[in-house]
């Protein structure tokens, strides 16, 4: 699933637990292991190509619940769902990627903001899925192959059922 960051900073997202809040359908039908592909703007980085999307991150889904309305920057009667984010799992690249390409296309008016042209998630394809890793390099793939898995017994091993360790990607 894209999704698209409006707020995403960099040096905000350690310490912070990670949940995606949307009243938009698709959330309901996100299963643990499913990810959010997290773009942003290159205006957001402070780029100069302010329109482009940038792809930022990487999360893995634990789970999907309702919003409890606990906290008022996502009041519960605009945003349904909280999607729960498998910190462990969680890819933040060091250095934004640079996607407009793959998500635009040919054809399209490039100056058009990435926000403005995404309008809501895109579910993506495995061909899609591929391009975005193989345009995140190394960085992505070293990320991917060596992320902490937690340990049996581990507190968070309700959302990090093993089943979902070997499931690809």
């Amino acid at each position: 699933m894209l999704v698209y960051s409006p707020e995403y900073k960099m040096d905000s997202i350690e310490g912070q637990q990670l949940r995606w809040h949307s009243n938009h359908r698709v959330f309901a039908d996100l299963l643990p292991g499913d990810r959010l592909w997290v773009i942003t703007s290159g205006k957001n980085l402070g780029r100069v190509d302010q329109s482009a999307g940038y792809l930022v991150g990487m999360w893995p889904v634990a789970a999907v619940i309702e919003n409890p309305g606990d906290d008022p920057d996502y009041p519960a009667p605009k945003y349904q769902h909280r999607v729960l984010i498998s910190e462990t799992e969680a890819i933040h690249l060091d250095e934004p990627v640079c996607v407009d390409h793959l998500i635009r296309g040919e054809g399209y008016d490039n100056q058009i903001p990435i926000g403005r042209f995404l309008r809501g998630p895109r579910r993506l394809t495995d061909k899609k899925v591929r391009q975005f890793r193989a345009a995140a390099g190394a960085e992505m793939a070293r990320k991917w192959l060596t992320a902490s898995r937690p340990k049996p017994g581990d507190g968070n091993a309700a959302a990090h059922d093993e089943k979902n360790w070997s499931k690809a990607p």
